[in-house]
Parts: C-alpha cells; sequence; structure tokens
C-alpha cells in the first residue's frame, strides 16, 4: 500500500503585504502555487521561486520544494523540505509535518533508510499523530520488517482507531502473515467506514481469491477498476484477474 502526501498545503501563517506600490496577498500565492503543483509543478516551482523574492518566506519555500518532487527531483524536494523543518520557527508538530513530507520525497528517491529515520524524528516531536506511524509502518514495510510495520500500525489505531489507511494497511500485513481471520476483520472494518475505497476492495478480493471465492474476488477487482481505472489498485487488480483467469483456463 502506498501513500503518497507529499501534495497536502500546509496552514501557513500568511496575510497581505504591502511592497512599494504593490500588494502582495500571501495567503491567496500560497493557495494559487500549491493548485498548481499537480497539474503544472514547472509552473508552480517558477512562481514560488519570484514570489519567495517578495517575501514568500516559508510558504514560497514549501511550494517550491512541493514542485520538486511533483517535477520528480525528489532528492532536491525532500532535502528543501528537511532544511525547512530545520530552520522554521513553527511548532514541533508542524515541524513533524514538514518531516513526514520530506520522508516521502527521499521514499520516492529510493532513500528508504533516510525515510524512515526523518519519520523517527518526526514521531518523537509528535507522538500523537496516527499519520506518522502509518508512514513510518510504509517504510518498515518497504525494507520488510513487518513485525515492525504492524507495530507501527497498531499504535496508530491505538490513536484513532478509525483510521482507514491503518486498517488497510495492518490488513493486508495480516494476510501477508496468513492471519486471515485478522486481515478480514480489518478489511470489514474499513469497507464499513470508506465503502469505496478501492485498496480495501483490492484487498477483500485478495481475501476471497484465498478462501476460493472466485466470484466474489471477481466482483471486487471490477469494482476497484470502474471506481479508479487508471489507479495503482485498479492495475493490480487487472494483474490479479488475468492470473485468476489463467489459472482458472479460461
Amino acid at each position: 500500500m502506498k501513500r503518497q502526501a507529499f501534495l497536502v498545503a500546509f496552514a501557513f501563517l500568511i496575510s497581505t503585504q504591502h511592497v512599494g506600490a504593490e500588494t502582495i496577498n500571501h495567503a491567496e500565492n500560497y493557495q494559487t502555487c500549491m493548485g498548481l503543483v499537480r497539474e503544472k509543478p514547472e509552473k508552480a516551482f517558477d512562481m514560488a521561486l519570484n514570489w519567495k523574492g517578495y517575501g514568500g518566506g516559508e510558504a514560497a519555500e514549501h511550494c517550491i520544494a512541493t514542485a520538486l518532487i511533483a517535477m520528480k527531483r525528489y532528492e532536491n524536494g525532500a532535502d528543501r523540505l528537511e532544511r525547512l523543518a530545520d530552520s522554521s520557527r513553527r511548532s514541533k508538530e508542524f515541524k513533524a509535518q514538514l518531516l513526514a513530507q520530506s520522508a516521502q520525497g527521499w521514499y520516492l528517491a529510493n532513500q528508504v533508510d533516510r525515510a524512515r529515520a526523518l519519520l523517527t524524528t518526526a514521531i518523537e516531536l509528535d507522538g500523537t499523530s496516527a499519520e506518522l506511524y502509518v508512514d513510518r509502518a510504509q517504510m518498515r514495510s518497504a525494507q520488510n520488517s513487518l513485525h515492525d510495520a504492524l507495530s507501527d500500525l497498531n499504535t496508530a489505531l491505538e490513536l484513532d482507531d478509525m483510521n482507514v489507511d491503518a486498517l488497510i494497511f495492518r490488513g493486508s500485513i495480516y494476510r501477508l502473515t496468513e492471519r486471515f481471520e485478522e486481515a478480514r476483520s480489518d478489511i470489514h472494518r474499513a469497507l464499513a467506514l470508506a465503502p469505496g475505497n478501492t485498496e480495501a476492495l483490492l484487498e477483500r478480493g485478495m481475501l476471497y481469491r484465498i478462501e476460493g471465492k472466485d466470484a466474489e474476488a471477481r466482483t471486487d477487482w471490477m469494482a476497484v477498476i470502474e471506481i479508479d481505472p487508471s489507479g495503482d489498485a485498479a492495475e493490480t487488480a487487472r494483474l490479479n484477474l488475468e492470473r485468476m483467469d489463467v489459472n482458472s483456463g479460461s
């Protein structure tokens, strides 16, 4: 299960500033810049660089770093986010979120050790955030440390027992470790909270397949493809359907 939260806009304390005859609304600039990141990251990058020269401060720097990651310049973006967290005068909880975003960039750059270390630092700053534990579980799972990943997910769910990502992720680990009853329980809870969640439907289909309930598995995987045909879950669902059809001789 992949989590990519690097496009999230942060609640910077920014307002309007007068520069000579020009009035700059920094809050509006930030929203515009972050809105460009997903569709036109190069334009967001150029805008943020220019804006930073007019007093954009941390908000402009955040948009620059986020745009770099969206442009797949993962190391540059992650490094800037890490340095922004180090230099920021904001709360430790805020810094923890910046570090978590930096960790996602390092993860995408295949520097999982660094990503995991940053998330550990983030958790030390804010041990009450369930999302930070889910993110570190991703890093630990990527390193095949499933026991440690499970520990993080257990903590996340103790902090927030309605965290759908944590339920699905823990369910997938239970499936991989053949704890099928516990896997079914977590996926059932996730789907009760988010009935159309494609990752949960994908996982339930896998559990049905393990039980030999091919018709039910097919229904779930077809639903995944219908809900989000271009998503990662849909790609996996298609592969699973192909394998099932080959194995059944159809």
